[in-house]
């Protein structure tokens, strides 16, 4: 029973028998449409050499003879006329119809009225007709379908003025008026066919054709492919119908049995095609459908995807002349999602977001939301009252889950130029959001004149790193390290610094982080390396004493290029030995699940290069790292030191993390020194290497030579 309710359902599926989306229907509406044009070309192409046709062999000869012109061309073209400009009439519709998202230019809606007009004229020869005067009861059949015939001209030319006019003012009844219009074109080259083919096939000639009804029924199934069943219905009443025509009348001209059988054979062959092409179009548009639904909404919250929310953006301000500041564009993140993820699953995490979507769209109802990323949400909507409603927004997203009462931290940038990129607009939105992301009194921030002029830095810093470092903006700052037992030069740090020609020396935290953000930062690490390595190529052909040096390496770096590759590669390029050069990661980078530094490292230490921990205890700082990883040196951050003198934790707590990685066989660096007391007490607890201001700030490698030749820097005996 199953698999024959299966059947039937294939079959019904086959004839129409289901309810299609509005998107289906509007492609299969615009593919009669298309069809318009080539059917409106071909009717109007005919009619124009039926004309000439008619001009040449019969209007002329007779005018020879003396007849009137102009009367003979009325009488054997008159028809052939009202066919031709309802082909150029439907034509212009259908080509105005198919651009009317991209342009309403009132030169096109002129053009279809005006042909449309003349061919609405053209309806008012009907009292002149000769057929129409010369009445025959006999001929009854043939007066009605004269007078049909140019009442569906009418129809369809008057129907068309007014479609064209509701496209143009984007009234929402334009898609019925132009089913209309396409019903009326259909009906008139039908009525056409039937008209020719009846006077023809009862006429006094030998020859009973009903060609021109077959050749239209043709055009009238190719316009109006609709479901099946309507088209089966629709074609069978056109065909039995003009058959029960000629047979009401078969005692003048019967119809013979092989003609009919081909009529028979007609009917089906042409409904066969309509339910064929009508099932490839269908399974054209619900793939279309399908590939716009993945590049319009977002699969897991069925919001809108980002690309597509720019455009609605975009067409929002166009087509409802907004007003500046009257609407505004946020960006969402979603706090604590992560820990939700890691503690609920990735269902409950999804479940979540869904719901999070729900809420955006019940707050903002006229609205343009988004999803952008991950738990990234991106919104367009009025600014009336937004502080309440954002309030409210928090309220729910914590009320979704009562344990982790996960937040939002949402940045604002209101519209206020309208013919800004909404991109650009939600970057700005975004970069508010991230001014507040460790505010933990402040979950929204708005994009003003302040954050403007950071966010135009931070945009020059992304544009212009590739300038910078060709033309050298990019320096190497040298900061010192010494022994803590007799404070000798034993390295250094390399820092970078950009000096820029427009904005002078930038906070190396400012352009630092704009570059991670932007995955960039691997640009200035690479470009530091080679200035590092060209300084020792020097050092070491001129036979001086090398200090070894530490490279900073961004977290960022190793998801966008091969980080322990490029090291080899640039050391090589100036024939560096490893000794001479450590590599320093950050803690944070280590926590950083959407980057496996676990074969970088290997490979760099294979290379023979010293691997350094740097920064420990700046942020959620984790023993797993020194027993997960091996380094060779543990930087212990200045912020350990901060408050050295009035925290009493601060000495038992840092004591303890030397000790432990002294018993673990790390080496040990404190960074931040900056008075003899702190110098002491690490010495004493055993520290083997100090930097920071009281020894000296970072400075140039001219600065850096000028110190040690000197002797304002000594370097140590024994370099490691």
């Amino acid at each position: 029973m199953g698999t024959f309710k299966k059947i039937l359902l294939k079959i019904a599926d086959v004839f129409g028998f289901h309810k299609d989306s509005k998107y289906v229907n509007n492609y299969l509406h615009r593919a009669n449409i298309r069809s318009g044009i080539f059917m409106s070309l071909i009717v109007a192409a005919l009619e124009l050499g039926l004309i000439i046709r008619q001009h040449h062999e019969y209007i002329i000869p007779m005018t020879q003879e003396g007849g009137n012109y102009f009367e003979l061309l009325f009488n054997y073209t008159s028809l052939f006329w009202l066919l031709m400009f309802m082909g150029f009439t439907m034509f212009a519709y259908t080509l105005f119809y198919l651009h009317k998202d991209k342009t309403h230019s009132k030169v096109h809606l002129i053009s279809v009225i005006v042909i449309a007009s003349f061919g609405l004229l053209l309806c008012f020869q009907l009292p002149f007709e000769k057929r129409l005067q010369a009445y025959n009861p006999k001929k009854l059949v043939d007066t009605i379908l004269l007078i049909a015939f140019y009442a569906s001209i009418a129809s369809f030319q008057a129907c068309t003025i007014v479609a064209s006019i509701l496209i143009y003012k984007k009234k929402n009844i334009e898609f019925v008026t132009s089913v209309l219009v396409i019903i009326l074109f259909a009906a008139c080259c039908l009525v056409f066919g039937v008209k020719v083919s009846y006077s023809d096939f009862f006429s006094s000639t030998e020859q009973k054709q009903i060609i021109c009804f077959l050749t239209m029924v043709i055009y009238v199934a190719c316009l109006l492919i609709w479901k099946p069943y309507i088209s089966i219905l629709v074609l069978s009443v056109i065909f039995f119908g003009f058959l029960a025509m000629i047979k009401n009348n078969a005692g003048v001209r019967p119809l013979p049995d092989g003609d009919e059988l081909n009529y028979v054979t007609f009917y089906i062959s042409l409904t066969t095609i309509s339910v064929a092409i009508y099932n490839q179009r269908l399974m054209e548009a619900r793939k279309d459908e399908e590939l716009e639904l993945l590049a319009t909404k977002d699969k897991l919250t069925d919001l809108y995807s980002f690309q597509y929310f720019l455009t609605l953006c975009k067409d929002k301000i166009h087509n409802d002349n907004l007003e500046i500041d009257s609407w505004i564009y946020l960006f969402m993140d979603i706090a604590s999602f992560k820990v939700l993820n890691d503690q609920k699953g990735f269902e409950t995490g999804n479940e979540f977001l869904i719901n999070v979507g729900k809420i955006l769209t019940k707050l903002f109802p006229t609205g343009i939301i988004a999803r952008q990323s991950d738990d990234h949400f991106a919104a367009f909507v009025p600014s009336d009252d937004i502080q309440y409603k954002l309030k409210e927004l928090e309220i729910d997203i914590k009320l979704l889950d009562q344990d982790i009462r996960p937040g939002v931290n949402i940045g604002g940038c209101l519209l206020y130029k309208l013919n800004e990129d909404p991109h650009i607009s939600i970057e700005k939105a975004r970069y508010a959001c991230s001014s507040i992301k460790h505010v933990m009194s402040k979950n929204y921030a708005q994009y003003d004149e302040g954050l403007h002029k950071t966010y135009n830095l931070v945009q020059y810093i992304v544009s212009q790193i590739d300038e910078a470092v060709k033309n050298d903006w990019i320096k190497a700052y040298y900061q010192p390290v010494v022994y803590s037992k007799d404070h000798k030069l034993c390295g250094v740090e390399a820092l970078a610094r950009w000096i820029d020609p427009k904005y002078g020396f930038l906070n190396p935290g400012v352009f630092i982080n704009a570059l991670e953000d932007a995955q960039l930062a691997y640009k200035v690490d690479l470009a530091i390396l080679e200035i590092v390595c060209r300084n020792m190529r020097k050092v070491l052909d001129n036979n001086q004493t090398i200090v070894p040096t530490s490279i900073n390496i961004s977290r960022s770096d190793f998801s966008i290029v091969d980080v322990p590759s490029e090291i080899v590669k640039i050391t090589s390029k100036y024939n560096i030995p490893c000794k001479y050069l450590h590599i320093e990661i950050t803690e944070s980078a280590l926590l950083d699940e959407h980057v496996n530094l676990e074969d970088s490292m290997r490979r760099i230490k294979e290379a023979g290069f010293s691997l350094w921990l740097d920064d420990f205890g700046s942020g959620y700082s984790s023993f797993n790292t020194l027993k997960d990883y091996s380094f060779d040196v543990l930087k212990l951050d200045m912020e350990f030191l901060k408050g050295f003198d009035t925290n009493k934790k601060s000495k038992p707590l840092i004591k303890s993390i030397i000790e432990m990685a002294n018993q673990i066989g790390m080496r040990t660096l404190a960074e931040g020194v900056e008075t003899i007391e702190q110098a002491t007490f690490l010495k004493e607890i055993g520290c083997e290497k100090l930097q920071g201001y009281l020894f000296s700030k970072p400075i140039t490698y001219e600065e850096l030579n000028d110190n040690i030749a000197s002797g304002k820097l000594n370097i140590a005996d024994v370099l490691d």
